[in-house]
């Protein structure tokens, strides 16, 4: 356990094995059946010992983590590729980690597959397994994400309708992602004249990425993978083809596109506004025209436009604008203004979207090259904190950008914290299932775990040695 290479893989390890407690899963699975922690989950105590084991497992993935990073900034020369590898693979099998999304994939490609327009649609109207283990929340809502995650899914679904193989063929897509990100994150960092370790180190190897990635088998992780990917090919001079892979990106969820500013930075780098501005209208037009060709060429349509409004469902606490909302809402119910009450969120989460648009405007027009990847990493950021609807995982769509762009002693501390919290609280998300004593224990056990880590969060730094060290893929 001295090695951090062997803690990372004994926490991921561990991981899994909890998951099979602590994950919602159709009880028609084999993990139901399982004969130790299929009896566990269906008891508190069962449920809080898988938790802690988690919690546990959590912990010393992200302590591994930090004891890379110091070697990494010390300028040692580590296969850091290869130690994804090592931590991943003890996720690809166990259950969805702290969400049930990756059930709602499973059951839209059902959809898909018989018939039925997901955008019209919700998981609702089917019957049996593929149903079991979707959270009710979205058995009658329409699906909010693009056209290639959900014609995936429906080829998948004709080949079998077991919900938890369709699981695993949608974690191949997040597998597919984190592959993309490790081949183009370096490549960004050398481009932006940063440590192409350090930037793998924090992005790549972050267990953020990978159980909430991998773990989770959510779609965003394709999504990103793809966005860098656009980036890195872009600075190749190879525009066009960059904003086609943005539209795609964009067809798994539309903050992908966001990366044509960075695009269009790379096509007139020393161009004025007006100059700048087409190219954003050049390399947007292309994304669009992508975006709109594989709806039509999927079969699935544009439909999911009108469903981006469904992940607001979930009063989320990281977005500012709920926050205020909420507040605002509150104050006017107390003041006996229920009808201003009942429009204050909607009002505010509409402010913060033109803010974000607005902001997002500017850095379009802005952005240099040298500054491109903070700026589509700033735009997406502002989408999450000002847009009506944010997880804790939203906050990997930034880390890929904010890590090339030369981080300073305060962001990286930043990063690594938010990083390191959103790795170990993760549980509290969902497998809690709205127990209030398991709530507060989890909650205990979380900062037991997360405060001695933070303590070594601020010595965390990229020196001028460690930045010539290039990242090797073995």
């Amino acid at each position: 356990m001295r090695s951090p290479v062997v803690r990372g893989v004994v926490g991921a390890v561990v991981v899994a094995v909890a998951s099979l407690v602590t994950s919602v899963v159709p009880p028609s699975s084999w993990v139901a059946a399982l004969p130790v922690t299929g009896d566990l989950r269906h008891s508190l105590a069962g449920r809080m010992l898988g938790l802690t084991f988690m919690v546990a497992g959590l912990g010393l993935m992200a302590w591994a983590w930090l004891t890379v990073g110091r070697r990494v900034m010390a300028g040692e020369r580590l296969p850091l590729l290869r130690y994804v590898a090592y931590w991943s693979a003890p996720l690809l099998l166990a259950p969805p980690l702290f969400s049930r999304d990756a059930w709602s994939y499973a059951a839209q490609g059902a959809l898909v597959a018989k018939g039925f327009n997901p955008y019209d649609v919700g998981p609702g109207v089917l019957s049996g397994h593929i149903v079991e283990a979707v959270d009710p929340m979205w058995m009658q809502t329409p699906a909010p994400y693009g056209p290639l995650p959900l014609a995936y899914g429906g080829l998948a679904a004709h080949l079998t309708m077991d919900p938890y193989l369709l699981m695993l063929a949608h974690r191949l897509l997040a597998v597919l992602g984190i592959v993309l990100i490790a081949w183009s994150v370096p490549r960004l960092a050398t481009a932006c004249r940063a440590d192409p370790a350090f930037a793998t180190w924090l992005v790549v190897l972050n267990p953020m990425l990978l159980t909430h990635g991998i773990g989770a088998a959510h779609n965003d992780v394709l999504m990103i993978g793809l966005a860098c990917s656009a980036f890195a090919l872009a600075l190749t001079g190879r525009w066009g083809t960059a904003a086609v892979i943005a539209g795609v990106a964009a067809a798994v969820k539309l903050p992908g596109g966001l990366v044509v500013i960075a695009i269009a930075a790379v096509m007139s780098p020393l161009a004025g506004r007006l100059h700048r501005f087409a190219s954003l209208v050049i390399a947007g037009a292309v994304s669009v025209l992508t975006l709109v060709t594989i709806g039509a060429l999927t079969g699935v349509g544009s439909g999911w436009l009108g469903a981006l409004d469904v992940p607001g469902l979930v009063r989320s606490p990281f977005s500012i604008a709920n926050l205020v909302g909420m507040a605002a809402s509150g104050v006017l119910g107390w003041l006996g203004e229920d009808t201003a009450a009942a429009q204050a969120l909607q009002i505010v989460r509409l402010v913060g979207m033109v803010a974000a648009l607005g902001l997002i405007a500017l850095l379009s027009l802005r952005s240099s090259i040298h500054y491109a990847a903070r700026a589509v990493g700033i735009a997406l950021l502002a989408v999450v904190v000002l847009g009506p609807s944010a997880h804790d995982w939203y906050f990997l769509w930034c880390m890929p950008f904010l890590a090339v762009a030369r981080p300073g002693r305060r962001l990286t501390t930043i990063m690594t914290a938010v990083s390191l919290i959103f790795t170990i609280a993760a549980p509290l998300n969902s497998s809690l299932r709205g127990a209030t004593i398991p709530i507060l224990t989890t909650t205990a056990l979380v900062i037991a775990v997360v405060l001695p880590l933070l303590n070594h969060v601020r010595t965390l730094h990229p020196s001028r040695k460690a930045a010539k060290v290039p990242v090797t893929a073995a």
